[in-house]
């Protein structure tokens, strides 16, 4: 039987939009995958149930969740596009981000660490200021309401569908605590005014949980909830996990303040107080990943050539030096070439204006990155287990395929049949299968997840050493000569 919301919405934008899949459902509508048809992008469409829209309080709420969500332009808050209205059907066009709900990111990969955490807290935190400060609170700020994009990890803020401005009158008056249990504010607990204190309050709620994996407090009923943020003192993030910075968790812990007036004053203010800890991941310029990159790169061909280098040399016959001139140039030219372009390298990255500090700062944010990615990795239970399984295999196939050489080497049968050595075809046999399994070791270990190969560690020593400096030194010095020539 078809979905009835979905059929609706397909009559209303037709020829407009194009409906895919369906996202999500909550108790406050349906949110469909779309195209949009004129721009050809995709977006994400939030519709009220009908059954819902006819409710006066209700289709006004969701309108104006429209109209102020489409009045703030930030990277980390979800744009609104446009609002439908057809008949009783009521919807808003908004950005689509691929991604998951903080909710969904902790329960797949579990608590984040110290540098995401700080990033997650920092970058939602300037959000709200940035909605703060045009009279627009959130109230309801929980990890089901935070979007992490895929692929950049940036958080952002969606749902204004209970927000409010400070000075709308008539749909939450004093009286309706409008929120989500475990993320409110002790004011927004007692049905009192609330302002974007409250917001920072349910923003530590969402960093507790970010970092511990659980929630501030734990009840079953919702009364008993609301009592615990009124009455008792959130538990420190330390106390939970030993290993978590201390100022990290101050922060949480100011924004958990029962009194208003003792939390961060502003968003800006508790981003602030975030950023002077210099625990958020270091962010690395896209050239300059690429310069690292490639300079890896380059390495890697220079290792695969020495080895080559080295096999054919042995090879060669000593007396033929024309063959060992041959190999010699050929290599050397190849060596030269490699130099040549990463010179060239050096001297875009110093026309964009970069240094060799700034090289060097972006190969150990990357180091960190790796090493953070690992732990990551490492910490989920199932892709651990699998980690563990491919390591035992690799050994084993390496130990039983070297062992079976020998023995297979053993029942070749020395004897000649008309000039023609003859090999048992069982020998064969086992000689192909000890090769597939030191073949499949070898690929297991090589391909070893989220780690820094050999050409990597080579490339972050290179720029941390004198050669890496003397390489910019003396880029900026020819740059600095074609300066001075083309003002002449």
């Amino acid at each position: 039987m078809s979905d009835p919301i979905r059929r609706a919405l397909e009559s209303a934008v037709a020829g407009a939009y194009r409906i895919e899949r369906e996202l999500g459902r909550g108790g406050m509508g349906a949110v469909f995958l779309a195209r949009d048809l004129a721009l050809d992008r995709e977006v994400a469409i939030k519709v009220l149930p009908p059954d819902l829209a006819t409710n006066a309080t209700l289709r006004e709420r969701f309108v104006r969740e429209a109209r102020l969500a489409a009045s703030l332009s930030h990277p980390n808050i979800v744009h609104v596009h446009a609002v439908l209205e057809h008949g009783e059907l009521l919807a808003i066009v908004m950005q689509y981000v691929d991604g998951e709900t903080l909710t969904e990111r902790v329960a797949r990969s579990g608590p984040y660490d110290a540098a995401d955490t700080a990033r997650l807290l920092q970058d939602t935190a300037w959000a709200l200021g940035y909605a703060h400060a045009r009279g627009i609170v959130h109230r309801d700020v929980k990890p089901d309401n935070l979007l992490i994009e895929r692929g950049t990890g940036r958080p952002m803020i969606l749902d204004f569908g209970i927000a409010r401005t400070e000075q709308a009158k008539g749909l939450t008056e004093v009286g309706q605590s409008i929120g989500t249990p475990h993320y409110m504010s002790p004011e927004q607990a007692a049905a009192e005014e609330v302002d974007g204190r409250s917001d920072l309050y349910s923003l530590g709620c969402v960093g507790f949980f970010a970092a511990t994996g659980r929630t501030v407090f734990q009840a079953e009923a919702a009364h008993r909830l609301l009592m615990l943020h009124l009455t008792q003192a959130a538990q420190d993030v330390t106390e939970l996990r030993p290993e978590f910075p201390k100022p990290l968790s101050d922060v949480i812990a100011r924004a958990l303040r029962k009194d208003r007036g003792e939390r961060f004053e502003t968003g800006e203010e508790m981003a602030e107080a975030i950023a002077a800890l210099h625990l958020r991941a270091r962010e690395v310029a896209p050239l300059l990943r690429l310069l690292h990159q490639q300079t890896a790169q380059s390495l890697q061909a220079v290792l695969t050539m020495g080895v080559l280098f080295v096999v054919l040399w042995s090879l060669s016959p000593r007396q033929d030096d024309v063959m060992r001139a041959f190999i010699l140039v050929l290599f050397l030219t190849m060596l030269i070439t490699i130099l040549g372009q990463s010179f060239d390298r050096v001297r875009f990255a110093v026309r964009q204006g970069f240094t060799a500090p700034d090289v060097r700062t972006a190969v150990e944010a990357i180091t960190d990155e790796t090493a953070r990615a690992r732990e990551q990795l490492l910490s989920d239970p199932l892709e651990f287990a699998r980690l563990q399984r491919r390591k035992r295999i690799a050994f084993f196939g390496g130990l039983l395929g070297g062992l079976s050489q020998p023995v297979a080497i053993s029942m070749f049968v020395s004897a000649r049949i008309d000039g023609v050595r003859q090999v048992q075809t069982l020998g064969i046999v086992i000689v192909l299968i000890g090769a597939m399994a030191i073949g499949a070791s070898v690929a297991l270990w090589a391909m070893r997840p989220v780690r820094i190969t050999l050409a990597q560690r080579l490339a972050g020593r290179f720029w941390l050493s004198a050669a890496g400096r003397w390489m910019f030194a003396r880029a900026e010095r020819r740059y600095a000569a074609e300066l001075a020539r083309a003002k002449t």
